[in-house]
C-alpha cells in the first residue's frame, strides 16, 4: 500500500491521532485544533485578572503550596493593556507574550501564521505557528505533537517553557508554570543551561469588563 494510501486510511479509521494528523494540516487546521484543545475560542480568555509567583533566579524553585499568596497581580486586556495594580505597563514583551498564551493571538485578523518546520522542546517531537504582522517582532509558539497543549514560545531573546496545565473558570485550559531561558543561539535555538527567571499562575478571574478604575 502506498505512504498516501495508509495515510487517508488512518485518518478515515481514525487509528491516526489528532496530534499526528493536525501536523500534517495547513496553518489554520492547527490553529482551530490547538484552540479546540484549549477549550475552544469562545472560552479564550479575554480579559482577566491573574495572581502570580515571579521568581527572577538562575535557581529553579518548587511549585507553590496552596498557601502561597504571590507576589503580583495584574489585569490583562489580551491583544490591548496591561495594569499593574492601577498602572498601566508599557512593557511590550509581556502584552506580547500574554496575547500568545491566550492563544488569541492566532485568531486575531491581522496575524498572519505560517507553520514551522517540527521541531523538539524538553525532549519531546513539538509542531510550530510563526505569528507576524500583528505584532512589531516575529513570535514562535510550540505545541506538543500529540497533546496539541502549548508547551514554549519564543519571542525575541527568550524561549518561555510551560507546564502545569489548570482550568481557568471559563473553561480554559492553560498552563500556569512558567520557565525562561535565554536563548544562547537565537538562529540555532540553542538554550543557556540555566534559566533566568519563573513564573506560577497562582489564579484567574476572568472579567467582562475593565475595572472602572482602569477604564481611561
Amino acid at each position: 500500500m502506498k505512504l498516501i494510501e495508509m495515510f487517508l486510511v488512518m485518518a478515515l479509521t481514525g487509528s491516526l491521532t489528532p496530534g499526528l494528523f493536525a501536523a500534517e494540516r495547513d496553518p489554520q487546521s492547527l490553529i482551530d485544533a490547538v484552540v479546540q484543545q484549549a477549550g475552544g475560542e469562545e472560552k479564550l480568555l479575554n480579559i482577566f485578572r491573574f495572581r502570580e509567583r515571579v521568581l527572577i533566579s538562575t535557581t529553579p524553585t518548587p511549585l507553590p503550596g496552596p498557601e502561597e499568596k504571590g507576589n503580583r497581580t495584574s489585569v490583562v486586556q489580551v491583544g490591548g493593556d496591561w495594569w499593574l495594580g492601577t498602572n498601566k505597563r508599557n512593557k511590550d514583551k509581556v502584552r506580547v507574550l500574554l496575547w500568545a498564551w491566550s492563544l488569541r493571538i492566532l485568531t486575531e485578523p491581522k496575524s498572519k501564521v505560517e507553520r514551522l518546520p517540527d521541531a523538539e522542546v524538553t525532549g519531546k517531537p513539538a509542531v510550530g505557528l510563526r505569528v507576524t504582522e500583528s505584532i512589531k517582532e516575529p513570535i514562535d509558539l510550540y505545541f506538543d505533537k500529540e497533546s496539541l497543549q502549548l508547551v514554549a514560545i519564543d519571542y525575541t531573546d527568550t524561549r518561555h517553557v510551560f507546564s502545569e496545565w489548570k482550568e481557568a473558570p471559563t473553561g480554559f485550559r492553560y498552563p500556569a508554570h512558567v520557565v525562561g531561558f535565554r536563548f544562547a543561539d537565537r538562529v540555532k535555538k540553542t538554550l543557556q543551561e540555566k534559566q533566568w527567571y519563573q513564573t506560577d499562575l497562582l489564579e484567574i478571574t476572568p472579567l467582562t469588563e475593565l475595572p472602572p478604575e482602569l477604564k481611561n
